[in-house]
């Protein structure tokens, strides 16, 4: 599917990443980009560009074999792409080095990460946040002794939580907990950890109460001592985590080869929805995982809860949420000028999923996602 990207090439890439924001004003001043598919006054059309960039080509960028871009890897497998006519290259980069590339146009598209978009936003440097690719990815790990449930803010009072730094829902878990109440570092402690194996040490030992990891550790653990204790979107209800990202670039010069691509990218999530045995090995040949966890991770099973969700709707609500979010953890300036709410975009999602409509219009996944689709885009 991916071939890797020189070191060379995105050295260079990251040497100009920190000199991106400084240009950002200047360079994004034309782009007249919209928040959503935009409701056009009598006469009124849309910008030239959303009807060009139709057979260019794209290069995606992806995070070593994460088998969370199902639905991209069975639209590459399957053909969907190239049914499509779009021209697509995946290449294996770090996420950092994605999101760098991004910035001064140097890759295409992302499938993975919101903060760090919303990082290089708030910094005044374009990224376009155009889709999605998980939602409410964590859960919450425990000792087998703890017996205390967690729904309510309330429920995490006093408790020492354990997570990474690069986890997205114990972002969104925080600011929850402050909005309802929670003083964080007094009420509640967050401790950043290095790695799992301290982790579950900390659970084990006493030193943490909980542990926020990614989705179907708690499965892939398979250690009799610790347990599922809960799940972040059970306590604070949806939120974003990997997103599809873009390029200021890509998205001015090869609009309708993203909806192409996004068009490919919904067939690939109805395939995924609908045929599960035959996902489940081409899902273990891509990332030689057993079948058994892909099966967990991806569907859930009798006695496994898979909290993922690989909706490809933008949820621009959600992420403007995020951002929010970040700004009042701290992780982004509070007092950034500059907004989101030109970079999460609806539009190429609602143009690749009308176009399903069309062509399908009794398929049962394209009208649960029109269904859905204003209550997460407006």
């Amino acid at each position: 599917m991916e071939k890797n990207m020189s070191r060379r090439r995105f050295l260079g890439v990251v040497g100009t990443a920190s000199v991106a924001a400084a240009f950002a004003m200047g360079s994004l001043s034309g782009c007249n980009a919209n928040n959503t598919t935009p409701v056009l006054g009598p006469g009124a059309e849309a910008p030239a560009f959303k009807s060009e960039g139709k057979g260019q080509r794209l290069v995606c960028g992806v995070t070593g074999k994460l088998i969370k871009i199902a639905p991209a890897i069975i639209a590459d497998k399957l053909g969907y792409f190239q049914e499509e006519g779009c021209n697509v290259e995946f290449q294996t980069i770090a996420l950092a080095d994605a999101m760098a590339s991004m910035s001064v146009n140097r890759l295409d598209i992302d499938l993975f990460g919101v903060v760090p978009a919303c990082t290089y936003i708030s910094q005044g440097t374009g990224i376009y946040i155009f889709g999605g690719t998980i939602l409410n990815g964590s859960e919450i790990l425990s000792h087998t002794s703890f017996n205390r449930p967690l729904k309510t803010a309330d429920d995490f009072r006093d408790l020492n939580i354990a997570c990474s730094r690069e986890e997205t829902g114990q972002m969104f878990l925080k600011n929850h907990l402050q909005k309802n109440g929670l003083e964080l570092n007094k009420d509640v402690e967050f401790v950043y950890v290095d790695n799992s194996t301290t982790a579950m040490e900390g659970l084990r030992s006493g030193q943490h109460d909980l542990w926020i990891t990614n989705n179907a550790m708690g499965f892939s653990l398979g250690i009799d001592d610790l347990k599922v204790a809960g799940t972040v979107v059970d306590v604070t209800g949806n939120y974003p985590c990997c997103r599809q990202n873009c390029s200021v670039d890509a998205y001015n010069t090869k609009y309708l080869s993203l909806v192409d691509f996004e068009v490919a990218l919904l067939r690939g999530y109805d395939y995924y929805l609908n045929n599960k045995d035959a996902v489940i090995p081409m899902l273990c040949e891509y990332s030689s995982q057993e079948a058994d966890y892909v099966e967990a991770a991806m569907y859930g099973t009798a006695t496994y809860r898979n909290v993922m969700n690989l909706s490809p709707d933008p949820y621009c609500n959600a992420v403007k949420e995020f951002y929010d979010a970040l700004q009042e953890l701290g992780e982004i300036d509070p007092e950034t000028p500059y907004s989101i709410d030109e970079y999460a975009v609806s539009d190429i999602y609602r143009q690749a999923l009308d176009i399903m409509l069309e062509r399908e219009p009794n398929n049962e996944t394209y009208k649960t996602l029109d269904q859905n689709f204003a209550a997460h885009n407006l």
